[in-house]
């Protein structure tokens, strides 16, 4: 079912917003950037084949963003998952899940920026999170997603929506990540993987501990079982801060379980934006406040 996105002016509030598919959407402080919102929106709506549930928050490296990588489907992509069948070779999601995101504003089907979050704003990783839930509440996608929902579902929101940190859950601990856009790109327990040096462990599935889609793209992590780290965290706010480099910090959400003794596995984006913090004693670990 296509999507469209408009501009509108709200007399009452007296600001712009942009409305998807006639649904009231999100306010815009100027007509020039609803604009630049609404523009961006149509050319993501244009690509029939794109997965419109990987409309996420996510980071460029130095702001919080609301995203959609170019992940499409009917183009003869896979990705394949850890083998744990009896054939393999069809153990795997018609998609790639993998591909690394492009955050440049081409205004063509090849759209992947959609927001970015002001720098003045003081809990950035929460505004990108609520506009990309606002935005997935009103889009039609364009086939199931990755757990067989034919409706956009909104990504849980976690209750500790403060912008200072609460308390801290490890001075040293250690860190992996996922969702490398090499990782799933061979059939198999591992795909080739140029980019760390050595053969990347294809994942179980697409699926999340807390029920939601793995979006690597996404400020997402799994934190290890070890302690109850998995359980105790899940769907909070977590800053991570890269002890190699303490200027690169990001705030992500817990979603999933990393084996024992892990520490924090983070989705691709983060990893990537805090400067790829790797191996025992590479992150200070922080819960966010209520």
């Amino acid at each position: 079912m296509a999507n469209t996105a408009t501009t509108v002016y709200d007399n009452i509030i007296q600001a712009y917003r942009v409305d998807i598919n006639g649904k009231s959407g999100i306010y815009m402080e100027t007509q020039s950037g609803a604009n630049t919102l609404r523009d961006r929106l149509n050319a993501l709506f244009s690509d029939s084949n794109r997965d419109l549930d990987f409309i996420t928050p996510s980071h460029d490296g130095s702001r919080y963003i609301v995203s959609c990588p170019l992940v499409r489907k009917n183009i003869g992509e896979k990705t394949y998952f850890y083998d744990t069948s009896s054939n393999p070779s069809s153990n795997y999601y018609g998609e790639k899940l993998y591909e690394a995101t492009n955050n440049t504003d081409p205004r063509t089907s090849a759209q992947t920026l959609l927001y970015q979050i002001g720098i003045n704003n003081t809990m950035p990783w929460y505004d990108a999170l609520f506009i990309s839930n606002k935005i997935r509440s009103l889009v039609n996608l364009n086939f199931n997603d990755a757990k067989g929902s034919s409706t956009c579902t909104n990504l849980v929101m976690p209750a500790n929506q403060g912008g200072t940190v609460a308390s801290t859950i490890s001075t040293s601990a250690t860190c992996d990540y996922y969702g490398l856009p090499c990782q799933g790109t061979q059939p198999g327990k591992t795909s080739t993987c140029p980019e760390i040096g050595f053969p990347a462990q294809n994942i179980l599935s697409a699926m999340t501990a807390n029920g939601e889609v793995f979006h690597p793209q996404g400020l997402t992590a799994a934190m290890t079982s070890t302690n109850s780290w998995n359980t105790t965290y899940r769907n909070k706010f977590v800053k991570v801060t890269n002890l190699s480099n303490t200027s690169k910090s990001i705030v992500v959400k817990v979603t999933d379980t990393a084996p024992a003794n892990r520490g924090i596995e983070l989705s691709y984006r983060a990893w990537v934006s805090i400067g790829k913090p790797s191996g025992a004693n590479s992150v200070k670990i922080e819960l966010m406040a209520n």
